[in-house]
């Protein structure tokens, strides 16, 4: 992995310092044009290569390992409106396919540090079919889903690693599954947000495959979310709350919980524009979060997160991005697991934007108390993205 992402950084520099196109980029815009071809028709094709590596260099577990993972993302959407004469409607496909080691066998945090660092898999991540209604008034939402992609997620949070920063790890859904959701939107200001998925894989199923599992199907564990969002000019305001409906052991002895629930806050604020043209995003963007649920069945019982993103801070650095947060989660008491009550990320991050194409991102982040039973932490990470 290193000589992979030294190799990059030459092609990078070298790339850089000359104002002849060098092949790849010629090859892009070769790509670019027959990529506008077909979404004229109502084809629309992507995709992203994401290759990080990660070295915990403090505290933790362990820090003699290192971690490489790598993920490729291929995108395509369908306009029913070009392609059928259906206003509104879309078809979405994506796939993704990880590999790699798992970093958090060497830091031990329950936060997640880092997106990137999950199981390895081969599976269709969505596959959608998505209609528009009522003048855009409404919108109807069927296949399977990543819930995140919809809910809870931060807009000023989206550069950083920190898994909490996606989503609060005590909102208790795991990975996209098949779903129906509805979105309203009564006015330029308010919208609602439902959803009903499968959670299938709270009885044990593997959704890391092509198969694609029947909402109503036996196992039959169901999440269900409902999402209130206020809108102005320079942010938003979201207020949700989930219930998964399952069976649960309670942390603090014998017994069984028929369900668990929690709900979630989440506001994002524009506090620094740089120019006045809407379609800009260069300027200081901010986030807050909470998140809870019920301790007894729950390892993390309470999440606070803030943080904040400046994207084009230093000058003809235009579409660069840098930002720190913080991430605190407060441990279950009735697990007797932890030995401190406590687990809080602080994170930092700067994020060049090499070509059209190819991102560099270097972040950092400092764990205390990991899990509430390991020595504070200090990881880094580098994380090389390639988007066609």
């Amino acid at each position: 992995m290193k000589n992979i992402i030294m190799t990059l950084l030459l092609i990078i520099t070298s790339g850089v310092s000359q104002t002849k196109k060098n092949p790849i980029d010629k090859s892009i815009e070769f790509i670019d044009v027959y990529k506008n071809q077909l979404s004229e028709r109502g084809f629309t094709i992507g995709g992203s290569y994401e290759a990080g590596f990660s070295k915990n260099t403090h505290g933790g577990i362990d820090t003699d390992g290192t971690s490489n993972k790598q993920r490729l993302t291929l995108n395509l959407s369908l306009s029913l409106d070009k392609l059928i004469g259906l206003e509104g409607g879309t078809v979405f496909f994506q796939y993704q396919n990880h590999h790699g080691s798992f970093a958090t066998d060497e830091v031990g945090d329950i936060q997640q540090f880092d997106g990137l660092d999950d199981p390895e898999y081969n599976r269709i991540h969505m596959f959608w079919y998505e209609q528009w209604l009522f003048g855009k008034k409404a919108r109807f939402k069927i296949g399977k889903v990543e819930p995140k992609s919809e809910f809870f997620g931060p807009i000023y949070a989206k550069n950083h690693l920190g898994f909490s920063t996606e989503r609060s790890p005590t909102i208790g859904h795991g990975p996209p599954a098949n779903s129906v959701n509805l979105f309203l939107y009564p006015t330029k200001s308010l919208e609602f947000g439902f959803g009903i998925y499968d959670a299938a894989f709270n009885e044990g199923r593997d959704e890391n495959d092509f198969r694609l599992h029947s909402l109503f199907s036996s196992p039959a564990d169901t999440f269900y979310l409902a999402e209130g969002r206020y809108k102005w000019d320079s942010g938003r305001f979201m207020a949700g709350y989930w219930y998964l409906d399952g069976d649960f052991n309670k942390l603090d002895g014998p017994g069984t919980q028929s369900s668990k629930d929690g709900f979630y806050l989440v506001l994002d604020q524009m506090v620094y524009k740089e120019n006045n043209n809407k379609d800009d995003n260069q300027g200081i963007g901010i986030y807050l979060q909470y998140g809870y649920t019920d301790e007894d069945i729950s390892s993390i019982k309470a999440h606070y997160g803030a943080g904040f993103q400046w994207t084009g801070a230093i000058p003809s650095r235009d579409e660069d991005v840098w930002g720190m947060g913080v991430s605190h989660v407060d441990l279950s008491s009735d697990n007797t697991t932890f030995r401190d009550n406590y687990e809080r990320a602080f994170e930092v991050f700067y994020k060049g934007k090499i070509s059209k194409n190819l991102t560099l991102l270097y972040d950092m982040q400092f764990i205390e108390n990991p899990s509430g039973q390991h020595t504070d932490a200090l990881v880094h990470d580098l994380r090389v993205t390639f988007s066609f």
